[in-house]
Formats: C-alpha cells, sequence, structure tokens
C-alpha cells in the first residue's frame, strides 16, 4: 500500500484548522476521516448525538469501503465532490490535477450536467483500465462496417427480448458447424485462413447448408456466444460476416455481448471496443430476466476479481457510445447505428428496469460497489428509480448528496447546507422494508427446502427404478445371450446328429441291415463301428494264444507289442482308419454307455437285495425264526416244496416241515 498525506491550514469560525488528506496511490482513493467533522459543521450535525458520523455519512450519499484493519475509504471523485462542498477544492488542486487536466473542471461536458470531474470518454481500452493498453498504439478512429442480415427491426427503435435459440434444425446442420469449429478452433495446419477452411467444409459437405445459429451445448449458447466469452474477436467477425445472428439468446435469454462481459477475458486482452463494432445490435437486447447489459456488468461488479473488468467494460461501452456519431460507417447505416445516442441510450438502457424493478444503479447501489455507482451516477442514472419493493438507489446513499444540492440551487442558489429527510421516518420505513423482504424471503426459502425435499424423495425413487431398471436389463441381456448360445448348441446337435444318422444309414446299407435286423436278437450294435482289420486281428490273437480268456489277454498282452505287430501284418490298412477325433469320441461313448450300465447294474442288485431282504423277513415272521437262521433252512424249504408240476405239490410236506420248526 503507497500512502500519502497532504495537509492544509486554513481559518474555521475563527480557528486555525489542519485538513490532513490521507491517499492511497494504488487505488486512488482517501481517507474519510479528515472530512467528516467540517461535513458535520457545514450540515450543522450536532456531534453530541451518538450516530452523528453515520448521519453525515448518510446526508452526503457517501458510500465507504473498509479496509482489513477498518478504515474507512471513499473514491477520488467522491472526496473532490466533498471538497468543493467544503469550499477546499483549490487548496489540494494541485492533488487532483493530472497531466492533461485544465484548472476549470466545472466547464468539461458531462451528462445531463452532472459531470464535475474530467471523465475522458473519449478514450479507448488504450487510456482505461484493460491490462493490455500499454500495449497498444494511441487512439484512432476506424471505420465501423455495419452488416444488415440480420437487423430486420421495427421503428422506432426500442429495446427488445432477444431471439430464442433454434430448436429445429437437421442433424446434418449440427454434423457440419461442429466439423467448422473444429477446424477454426484447433486447425491441424496453424497457417489455415478461414476462407480456407470455410471451402474444404463445403467441398466436404456440399449439400448440407452452413447454420451458425445452432446451440452447440445444453445452455443454448451457439458458437457466437461462446467466441465473445474467449475474446476471440477475429472469429466473432468472420461468423458474422458469413451470417451469425447476433441477436440470438441463450435458454436465459443472455445475447453474446453479455457473454462478452461476463467473462474478463475481453478485460485481459484489450479487444472489448473492438467486439463491440461487431455486437453492437445486442445494446438494445433483454434477457429472460428484462435485463439489459448494463444490469449484467453491474452484476459482474460484484464478483470476486471482477470489478476492475466491470469498470472497464462500463466505460468503454459509454465511451463506444459518444464516439460513434463522429466515426464513419462502411456500408448502409442501419437503424441502431443511426438512433442510438447518448440519450436514447440514457432512456432506454441505462435507466432500464428488469422484471424486479431494479435499474442498474439500483444493483450497484445494493452491491456497495462506489466506484460503478460514481460512473452511473455521472453517466446519467437516475438515483431515484424505485423497484418493485420500493427501494431507490438513494436509500442506499447513491446520488443523495447530488439531489439535495440541485433540490437547493433550484430554491435559492446556495451550497448543500440543508438537512436531508427525516432520519428517524427513513429509518423506519427501511426497517419496515426489510422485515417484509425477510418475511417474504423466509417463505420462499421454507417453499423451496420443501420443494428441494420433494424432489430429493422423487429422485431417490427415480434412482431405485433406475436401478431395478438396470438390474432387469442386465438379467434380460444374460438371457438373451444364454438363449442364444443354446439356440447355437442345439443347432449344431441338430445338424451333427443329421450327419450320424446319415452315416449310419449308410453304413447300414453297405452292410445289408435294415430295419427288422436291428430288431433281431443276433444284431450286433457295434459292428458299424469295427475296424475290421484290427478287430480280426485281436479275435485271431485271443483264440490262438489265450483260447477265448478275455480277461487273461487283457492282463497279459502288452499294448506296444500289439501294436507294433499289427502294423507288420497288416501295413497298408492305415487310411481305413477313422480321424482320432472320431475315435476319441466314441471312445468317450463307450465310456459312457459302460457308466450307464454299471449304475443300472448296481440298482438291480441294490433292488434284489432290498427284495431277498423282504423275503427273508416274510419267512422269519411266518417260520416265527430270526431272520439270520432263514439261509440255513433254505434248501429243506426248497426241497419240500420243489417238484415238476406246481399242482401236484405236497401240502402235507410242507405242513410238516413248517410245524417242526414252529416254535
Amino acid at each position: 500500500m503507497d500512502i500519502r498525506e497532504y495537509e492544509h491550514h486554513y481559518d474555521l469560525n475563527g480557528q486555525a484548522t489542519v485538513v490532513k488528506l490521507v491517499r492511497d496511490l494504488n487505488k486512488d482513493s482517501f481517507l474519510v476521516d479528515a472530512l467528516v467533522p467540517l461535513l458535520a459543521s457545514a450540515a450543522n450535525v450536532e456531534k453530541s448525538n451518538g450516530d452523528w458520523r453515520n448521519l453525515v455519512l448518510q446526508k452526503f450519499g457517501i458510500l465507504v469501503e473498509r479496509d482489513d484493519q477498518g478504515n474507512e475509504w471513499i473514491s477520488r471523485e467522491k472526496t473532490l465532490e466533498l471538497l468543493k462542498i467544503l469550499n477546499l477544492h483549490d487548496a489540494y488542486r494541485s492533488v487532483f490535477e493530472e497531466p492533461g487536466d485544465t484548472d476549470d473542471d466545472d466547464n468539461g461536458a458531462g451528462f445531463d450536467g452532472e459531470m464535475r470531474e474530467k471523465r475522458s470518454l473519449k478514450g479507448t481500452a488504450h487510456q482505461l483500465g484493460s491490462p493490455l493498453k500499454k500495449l497498444k498504439p494511441a487512439e484512432t478512429f476506424q471505420t465501423v462496417r455495419t452488416f444488415s442480415h440480420d437487423l430486420n427491426l421495427a421503428s422506432p427503435l426500442a429495446v427488445q427480448l432477444a431471439k430464442k435459440p433454434l430448436k429445429t434444425f437437421q442433424p446434418e446442420e449440427r454434423v457440419k458447424l461442429e466439423h467448422l469449429l473444429q477446424h477454426i478452433l484447433f486447425p491441424d495446419d496453424q497457417s489455415i485462413q478461414f476462407e480456407t477452411a470455410l471451402q474444404n467444409l463445403e467441398d466436404s459437405y456440399p449439400q448440407t447448408r452452413l447454420n451458425l445459429d445452432i446451440p452447440i451445448d445444453e445452455h443454448g449458447n451457439t458458437s457466437l456466444h461462446w467466441l465473445c466469452s474467449i475474446a476471440n474477436v477475429r472469429l466473432t467477425k468472420d461468423l458474422i460476416r458469413i451470417g451469425a445472428d447476433r441477436l440470438l439468446g441463450d435458454m436465459s435469454g443472455e445475447s453474446a455481448l453479455v457473454k462478452a462481459v461476463k467473462s474478463v477475458n475481453n478485460y485481459d486482452s484489450g479487444t472489448f471496443e473492438e467486439l463491440l463494432d461487431y455486437l453492437y445490435p445486442c445494446l438494445i437486447l433483454l434477457d429472460e430476466m428484462g435485463r439489459t447489459v448494463l444490469h449484467h456488468i453491474v452484476i459482474t461488479s460484484g464478483m470476486p476479481g471482477c470489478a476492475s473488468a466491470a469498470k472497464y467494460y462500463l466505460d468503454i461501452l459509454m465511451g463506444w457510445i459518444v464516439k460513434k456519431q463522429a466515426r464513419e460507417v462502411a456500408g448502409d447505416a442501419d437503424l441502431i447505428m443511426t438512433t442510438v445516442d447518448l440519450k436514447w441510450f440514457i432512456s432506454h438502457v441505462l435507466n432500464a428496469r428488469d422484471i424486479n424493478g431494479d435499474t442498474c444503479l439500483n444493483i450497484a447501489s445494493r452491491l456497495g460497489n462506489v466506484s460503478i455507482v460514481e460512473a452511473l451516477l455521472d453517466y446519467g442514472a437516475d438515483p431515484r428509480i424505485s423497484n418493485n419493493s420500493g427501494l431507490r438507489p438513494v436509500d442506499f446513499g447513491a446520488g443523495a448528496s447530488k439531489i439535495e444540492a440541485s433540490s437547493a440551487n433550484a430554491d435559492n442558489g446556495a451550497t448543500v447546507t440543508a438537512l436531508g429527510p427525516d432520519s428517524a421516518v427513513l429509518i423506519n420505513n427501511i426497517q419496515s422494508l426489510i422485515n417484509t423482504i425477510s418475511q417474504d424471503y423466509d417463505m420462499e426459502i421454507k417453499q423451496h427446502k420443501e420443494q428441494l425435499s420433494k424432489l430429493h424423495s422423487e429422485l431417490r425413487t427415480q434412482r431405485e427404478l433406475l436401478s431395478s431398471s438396470r438390474d432387469g436389463l442386465a438379467q434380460a441381456r444374460q438371457l438373451r445371450d444364454e438363449h442364444t448360445q443354446l439356440t447355437e448348441q442345439v443347432s449344431n446337435i441338430q445338424q451333427a446328429i443329421g450327419e450320424e444318422d446319415a452315416s449310419f444309414k449308410k453304413v447300414s446299407d453297405e452292410l445289408g441291415i435294415n430295419d427288422q435286423s436291428l430288431d433281431m436278437a443276433e444284431f450286433d450294435a457295434d459292428e458299424p463301428f469295427r475296424i475290421e482289420f484290427i478287430y480280426e486281428f485281436l479275435e485271431k490273437k485271443l483264440e490262438a494264444e489265450y483260447s477265448g480268456d478275455l480277461e487273461k489277454f487283457l492282463g497279459n498282452a502288452s499294448l506296444d507289442d500289439l501294436t507294433a505287430q499289427l502294423m507288420e501284418e497288416s501295413s497298408g490298412q492305415e487310411e481305413s482308419i477313422p480321424p482320432a477325433v472320431l475315435l476319441r469320441a466314441r471312445i468317450c461313448a463307450y465310456e459312457k454307455n459302460e457308466e450307464s450300465l454299471n449304475k443300472s447294474l448296481e440298482s438291480v442288485r441294490q433292488k434284489q437285495a432290498d427284495l431277498e431282504g423282504r423275503f427273508r423277513r416274510v419267512l422269519s415272521l411266518c417260520l416265527k425264526i430270526d431272520e439270520d437262521k432263514v439261509d440255513d433252512m433254505l434248501d429243506g424249504l426248497l426241497q419240500a416244496i420243489s417238484t415238476e408240476d406246481p399242482e401236484d405239490i405236497d401240502t402235507d410236506e410242507m405242513q410238516s416241515f413248517l410245524s417242526k420248526h414252529n416254535v
């Protein structure tokens, strides 16, 4: 912080008084402490009143900015105004003079006669707040080139809502636009010109119209909105030249110029004034909230780190309005260019009210941005316009001193020493308004919370439904895949069965086997699958060397010896051997059949054992003996009932046998 102090001795009511001004050169602001006692004397405010300091600040419309130490600072312009009220301006003239200033600052041209201080609106971005102002040459009045393809406006000219984003367009048009943006924003060849890229695009999509007004995101922003936001003036000019609509807004009705002032890119690059030469039709547009570009500049000033950029945009825009009349126009002057002057702009834009009734000055006053408020007042903003809640900028101290000064001068030309409105009544009115606003706010918060809770509940329900649907979809996809796989497997099996049936029929025909022979007992199911020369070799071997004893043959014969002997005796017959995969399949089938037969045999044996156990129990009950003794009596029982003719059974012998063993 670069601090400088200025002292001045003068006589106040017969007393020697020292006025010490403290200035922050970095911010070009002054401490208000030295002026408050003098202003209290000028306004006849009793210092015995504990709130006398706030009364003074209110009566003279002083907006202060407090630093971290609690010091209260006011702007350079406000300090100069207060010094004039105290007739101390001449004593500090050297402090406020800058190179190029004249001694008579009261004769400088102002807006509505209210600009007392020198504010050069004929400067460009090079003299104002842009960070690149030292990198650019001195101002020259360049010719304004107009484009009228999108300016079908009714006369007399009035502010109007921005056009709605396009909703109907062809998919091919979007693809063509995206292709163009890809090539001009991220070109493969850095030296490619816009005209070349455009021609290449037409060659690639000769049957599709190039529609530059298609929204490229979900908020309804067009390519022109994005280029203005990133301060790409060259491509902005090219798109406007080939037909981009400047009167289009996004989903909120915000124009391309509003997008430009909502970012600091044009401030950092110093391109805002040049951008205005192509986007000036956006000056007459309103968004869905009824806000002008000035409303958005003021709102931007309240964002962190954007105050300087907003002040730069405001000064450049107002300077462009003033200079416009002196600039040459290349082409036909449109309705906006011929109608929009400072008077029209102040009446229709500077003092325009949004749907809440707020002017840009009203919003700036509530935000407390002193430099923006002072600038808007100097440009002609009316501090007496109230919003829908009855609040005016003057209620926040904006322009209060000027209103009092103009009222006093209208009566008798005296200096501003009269007291303002009754502070108690004003405070009560403001308190009543604040209470009403607080109640409305609490009610709206409650409604929003209830709505938010309901939305959260619906969101949870929808998430559960979505999760359930996803699970069902995954299960359906799995079933579909399984069904497809099973269908393919069934098809393959049916095809294999058909092939095997055809092969079996062919072999059966060759062997002379028909349906009747299949029912004969001597039919050998293995015969079609035999390899004759191997079967005959093994059969001869079994009979000659092992006398037909298969178990002995399997236990003693060596597989390697058999293979070698077979290959020696049957050389040249290897081609009749089926493929290995077919042999493995047959072996696998035999093994499965054997396993199935073993299971069937085991089942029969188990059933036979169960049946024997039941018979044994029946006999034990009939003979009245233990079950373990039944087996010893079976021979005698069988002999007693044995006969060649079942009708000649000797029942007497059986009864005698049973009576002998009856206990």
